[in-house]
């Protein structure tokens, strides 16, 4: 056999061995490709698993709060004694962050100490013999600042004095400190310790219910004139000028909070002048108290009924729409003008009319003495158009003067979004902590 099929038949090894070498080198390839893309489906799957769960939770967590915070507001606005509402403050509070302490701290008269006065999963020995410095650790610096406190903040000077009792220098490592106001300032703090949830995702929610806890003592405070009276009109019942003012500063930074609108209702009797001089001020008197009457039972108990004074009453009504105040203020016009008032030593009972206006925040004004310049500005308007009617502030612009391009006839809506409570335990609930003053004229509209 000749070289040549010798070397032709080396080179066909050659050239089959080649091959077989770059076919296993691609198949390797295509191999470690799959592999990669095995092993990036197996992370993106355990990425999406982990964003599945978390979504899962926070859906859950979602739903939670969805179910707990009606319950919670619900008890939180029943007429109780004012000593009830801690109990189910701290209660409802460990439930809703799965804490494992939750207590309310309290200031002890004559101190400016404070001591717990209800609590879970403290020493039961706690209550009313431990005290708390003012100015100590987390709960000093939420007492000092006014707001929510959490552990996470950035808190350089609330730092504990080994001579100055704390809650930290006793054992207790709060997550959040929510301070309580009252009707004169702060009266308490709501510590909450050992909540698994994060933080900074529950900080509204704390916020939230400490000021359900604000309102409720806030609205015993003012339903019992023997603990505070001074803040109670004694003619009518209702929220007296001082109080409605401190009140309205503080649910403007509320609704600022929690972006729910805010609308302010303003109105007077009609005339009310002609009453006084026809019946006497003893009849004046009894028709001023028969309409606070009317305007309390026909109120929900989250809005605010005050006397600015006179015969000039407000009305604060909180979480609404244009459409729903003005429905609501209609109702009211309604209910007075169709009620006869009975005049002691006169045999045929009087009728009233009210002329209104209405602000809505944050539509008509940012402050309160925007809103009440733009609800005052509509009131003159309705007595203009000719009394008995409540306008909208829409139809008033800046500086409380009449727009030239307004709908001067318009008036609100006659239907009854709004509910509206029927018997005599209507009451107001004042929010929030006591704020600046609102300023406004002088004058009433007494001679209208």
């Amino acid at each position: 056999m000749g070289p040549y099929p010798f070397i032709i038949s080396m080179m066909i090894l050659v050239v089959l061995t080649a091959v077989l070498v770059v076919g296993y080198r691609r198949y390797r390839e295509v191999l470690a490709r799959e592999s990669n893309q095995n092993r990036m489906k197996q992370q993106q799957i355990g990425s999406l698993t982990v964003e599945l769960k978390n979504l899962r939770k926070e859906y859950s967590r979602k739903s939670e709060i969805a179910d707990q915070i009606p319950c919670i507001a619900k008890k939180m606005t029943e007429k109780l004694p004012i000593d009830a509402y801690p109990a189910i403050a701290v209660r409802s509070f460990k439930e809703f962050f799965h804490a494992r302490q939750v207590g309310y701290f309290a200031l002890v008269e004559g101190s400016s100490d404070y001591t717990l006065v209800v609590g879970a999963g403290f020493p039961p020995d706690w209550p009313g013999t431990v005290k708390v410095h003012v100015d100590e650790g987390i709960l000093g610096m939420a007492l000092q600042k006014k707001i929510v406190v959490l552990r996470t903040d950035d808190l350089p000077s609330a730092g504990q004095r080994s001579s100055h009792p704390s809650l930290e220098n006793m054992g207790v490592s709060p997550d959040f400190i929510a301070p309580v106001f009252g009707v004169s300032g702060t009266v308490g703090a709501l510590v909450v310790a050992g909540c698994p949830l994060p933080l900074e995702d529950e900080r509204i929610y704390v916020s939230m219910l400490a000021d359900l806890l604000s309102v409720a003592l806030q609205n015993a405070t003012h339903l019992d004139p023997s603990k505070d009276g001074k803040w109670v009109d004694q003619l009518t019942g209702v929220a007296n000028r001082l109080y409605f003012q401190q009140r309205f500063e503080s649910e403007i930074r509320r609704t600022e909070n929690y972006r729910h609108a805010l609308a302010l209702l303003m109105f007077d009797i009609d005339e009310f002048k002609k009453i006084n001089d026809t019946h006497g001020h003893h009849a004046g008197d009894v028709v001023i108290k028969k309409m606070a009457e009317l305007v309390k039972n026909n109120t929900r108990s989250s809005d605010l009924v005050g006397r600015y004074g006179g015969d000039e009453f407000m009305v604060l009504i909180a979480s609404t729409t244009e459409e729903q105040a003005a429905s609501f203020a209609e109702h009211i016009r309604q209910k007075i003008s169709t009620t006869d008032i009975a005049i002691p030593g006169t045999e045929v009972p009087v009728r009233i009319t009210i002329s209104g206006g209405i602000a809505i925040l944050p539509a008509n004004g940012q402050s309160t003495t925007e809103l009440f310049q733009a609800a005052d500005a509509a009131l003159y308007e309705s007595k203009r158009q000719g009394r008995n009617r409540i306008l909208l502030a829409t139809n008033v612009g800046l500086g409380g003067v009449i727009a030239k391009d307004a709908d001067a006839d318009r008036e609100p809506s006659t239907s009854t979004d709004i509910p509206v409570d029927t018997g005599s335990d209507a009451v107001e609930i004042p929010l929030g902590e006591l704020g600046g003053n609102l300023n406004v004229r002088p004058g009433l509209h007494d001679a209208t």
